[in-house]
């Protein structure tokens, strides 16, 4: 198998592990939202975390924002470049460093499955 197959293989692989693990997380805050619904004011504590970002490019930064906000009950609300930080708003926050510890486990499995296989780039700082 070529060099090029394989890394094709692996990043294919990658990115659908993601994509599996994000439906999980994603069926997941559906029903707690829904349970937000049917039993209101039970779990609700929300407030605004800020968080600190290990993406390099602008696509990097992009892709997490979209996955931060497709999620029910979280909400990318603003990123800076310089340092890289997301400030995000989320339904279940009373605990800040819980909840940035699980966009952090978002953002790191996004990295390894979008990352070029063998530690190449693609894309630039300014619009990757």
């Amino acid at each position: 198998m070529s060099g090029v197959v394989r890394r094709a293989a692996v990043r294919g692989a990658r990115v659908a592990g993601f994509l599996v693990w994000f439906a999980g997380r994603l069926v997941q805050a559906n029903l707690v939202v829904a349970r937000e619904i049917v039993t209101p004011g039970l779990g609700l504590q929300p407030a605004v975390v800020r968080v600190p970002l290990r993406a390099r490019t602008d696509t990097e930064v992009a892709l997490l924002t979209l996955f931060v906000t497709l999620t029910p009950g979280t909400l990318a609300l603003a990123v800076r470049r310089d340092p890289r930080v997301m400030w995000v708003h989320g339904m279940y926050a009373a605990d800040a460093t819980a909840f940035r510890r699980g966009v952090a486990e978002l953002e790191g499995r996004l990295l390894a499955a979008v990352r070029p296989v063998g530690g190449g780039r693609i894309g630039s700082e300014g619009g990757g």
